[in-house]
């Protein structure tokens, strides 16, 4: 890393946020504010303890460190947002300054107010002390600051574990990647894709990459599946502005290009399904990602798919006798968690290349292929339904089910070429459970 090493030093906090502090900028590729009112408080109390145990020795509070490129004035925060932020909102009402946007919201910044705004109240309770926690907090307290000049080698840091918080997700470093392939964008461009990527939730976005996006990608190479991390980044990268001009990466980019113009051609006016298709064709499963804006486009739309498809696929099932208690239980029972996982990845990616007309086809099949797994397991755990995807379960052997759907999905531009009518379900569970009895007689129903 090309760190500075003139720059490299502990900092008070008042030379780190006071009146003659460097600018600093959290820059949009950082997650949003997400302490909660217990880190906060904390971090409050530590600060308390050490002023009260060791009032002249120097308190660490961790390290910070900073981008500051060679044509800027202002210092990037790579690590350590969040303990800057609480301890520049902590030092302002120490001083006594009102925040009014900050007294009514719900979120974090907001809950984290309302806490250090107590905190600094009970500190007022005893006489003098409010005045030596801020002159100890300011000249005391310090950090470790690491500035570097190097963006490849500051975007390294991201994975490091925060000071009393959680180290970025993988997915976090997919949007700081493409963010920076959008360099050459608009700033309002750039604020608008972090707006919609901040909008979906965090656990979504964990699910879409961890269960299905990563294990679709592992299991259509006959590969085992695992959950996404920041081994796997380099799946989502795509094609970008780095990438070499090779005759394949060069075929991605064009058609990347083509197609948001045939798009356009066609109008916003046409139905749903034939826009959603459009759609698919830019964002397929089997091709490299382009970088940049068309990465949270790509995201965006998956996460809409995965939303639908969790919808449509469970209430489309109207079979007389079965009661919405027991669908449900199908759906969202921990006991069919791995099956429900297959059913909606394996749909997801039939639709993405065969579209919702072929899948209304063979749906049944799908969901007979996804869930009979559980009939025949007393335990089924992760490792029986990973082999299970990839072909390799020895019980499905006698039921036709050595298949790898996703492979087959992978290999073939026509559905008709992938058998799924042949696929047959167990006489009996392998347990007494009531809602396994009725699966099976969910399942002879697909037939």
């Amino acid at each position: 890393m090309a760190i500075n090493r003139e720059m490299l030093q502990f900092a008070s906090v008042e030379e780190l946020l006071g009146t003659d502090a460097p600018d600093l900028r959290i820059p949009d590729f950082q997650r949003a504010y997400s302490w909660t009112p217990r880190i906060a408080s904390q971090l409050s109390t530590d600060i308390e303890d050490a002023l009260n145990s060791r009032p002249e020795r120097p308190y660490i509070l961790g390290t910070v460190i900073l981008l500051k490129r060679r044509q800027e004035t202002h210092f990037e925060v790579v690590d350590g947002q969040q303990r800057i932020l609480t301890l520049h909102l902590l030092r302002a009402l120490l001083r006594g300054q009102k925040i009014p946007h900050l007294q009514t919201g719900g979120t974090p910044l907001h809950q984290v107010h309302r806490e250090l705004v107590r905190r600094v109240a009970d500190l007022n309770r005893t006489p003098g002390l409010l005045d030596k926690y801020r002159n100890f907090l300011d000249s005391r307290a310090s950090v470790l600051k690491i500035v570097t000049d190097d963006e490849d080698e500051a975007f390294q840091f991201f994975d490091s574990q925060n000071f009393r918080g959680k180290s970025l997700r993988p997915h976090d470093l997919l949007k700081a990647f493409h963010l920076r392939e959008m360099a050459d964008t608009s700033i309002s461009l750039q604020r608008a894709v972090v707006e919609q990527w901040q909008e979906a939730d965090e656990n979504a976005l964990d699910r879409l990459f961890s269960t299905y996006l990563t294990r679709i990608y592992w299991w259509s190479r006959n590969l085992t599946a695992h959950d996404f991390t920041n081994d796997d980044l380099d799946i989502f990268k795509g094609v970008g502005k780095s990438t070499r001009r090779l005759p394949g990466a060069e075929y991605h980019r064009a058609a990347k290009s083509l197609l948001p113009g045939l798009q356009q051609w066609v109008g916003t006016d046409v139905d749903p399904v034939t826009r959603r298709n459009l759609k698919r064709a830019l964002h397929q499963l089997d091709a490299p990602i382009s970088a940049g804006k068309s990465f949270f486009d790509y995201v965006a739309f998956m996460l809409e798919e995965c939303a639908r498809l969790d919808r449509t696929l469970f209430a489309d099932i109207k079979y007389p006798g079965f009661s919405s208690s027991e669908l449900k239980a199908f759906r969202e029972g921990e006991r069919f968690r791995y099956c429900r996982e297959l059913y909606v990845a394996a749909s997801l990616y039939y639709t993405n290349k065969y579209s919702d007309a072929e899948i209304s086809r063979v749906q049944g099949h799908i969901l007979r292929w996804a869930y009979s797994l559980r009939l025949v397991y007393e335990r089924l755990g992760w490792k029986s339904a990973d082999n299970y995807a990839r072909g390799l379960s020895t019980r499905m052997e006698n039921f036709h089910h050595q298949v790898n759907l996703f492979s087959a999905m992978r290999d073939n531009l026509d559905p008709r070429e992938i058998e799924l009518e042949n696929l047959r379900v167990p006489d009996t569970p392998q347990t007494s459970n009531s809602y396994d009895a009725r699966l099976l007689d969910l399942l002879k129903e697909t037939y």
